[in-house]
């Protein structure tokens, strides 16, 4: 069932039962096309549908000025308003430098109880890197991984190449990839309730 269909299926309360989507949002001016390549990628590894639901705005409240951030846990409040019945879980794309409180920088972050997550492409960019849509792609796919894991309370990672890694870089993230280790593969199927 194309994105389009299952969305208006789920909108109109006819998807098949038992049905697991994840919907992926993007939050303020995010490229449509930038929220349609995570979508093969994120259907392999979580073994779900997943659709594309309309945009979220990125709330005023969220900027610090100080900090010329945005606050990652007030996207996340934004999300969680905008999550529909239905969807297993809410990933919202934005394109804003991210920080939470205790870090200076964030790529994401996932909230467990509320079923929702957000991550950034503004820092996949690397500066004077000319990194090209394909690199780029590759980095927003293992961090919208990531946040999505987290969502399903996945924790961190101490396997340099799972994708539950924690990245504080370009090069971290560039090294795990999109795989699940062995150990978070079977945590996660646990976790959401599949053999």
């Amino acid at each position: 069932m194309g994105s389009l269909l299952l969305l208006a299926a789920f909108m109109a309360g006819a998807l098949p039962a038992g049905e697991r989507v994840i919907a992926v949002a993007p939050v303020g001016d995010v490229p449509p096309a930038a929220v349609s390549l995570l979508l093969p990628t994120l259907r392999d590894t979580f073994g779900a549908e997943v659709v594309i639901a309309p945009a979220v705005p990125l709330p005023s409240r969220a900027y610090d000025r100080r900090r010329r951030q945005h606050l990652s846990t007030a996207l996340l409040d934004a999300l969680a308003q905008a999550r529909r019945p239905g969807w297993d879980r809410l990933l919202g794309v934005a394109d804003v430098d991210l920080f939470v409180p205790e870090l200076n920088f964030v790529f994401g972050e996932g909230d467990p109880i509320r079923g929702v997550a957000v991550f950034s492409l503004q820092r996949l960019r690397a500066e004077g890197e000319a990194s090209g849509r394909e690199l780029l792609a590759r980095r927003a796919a293992t961090e919208a991984i990531h946040e999505l894991g987290h969502s399903y309370g996945l924790g961190h990672c101490g396997d340099a190449h799972c994708v539950m890694w924690f990245s504080n870089s370009l090069a971290e993230t560039d090294r795990k990839g999109t795989r699940l280790c062995a150990a978070h593969a079977v945590e996660l199927r646990r976790l959401r309730g599949r053999r």
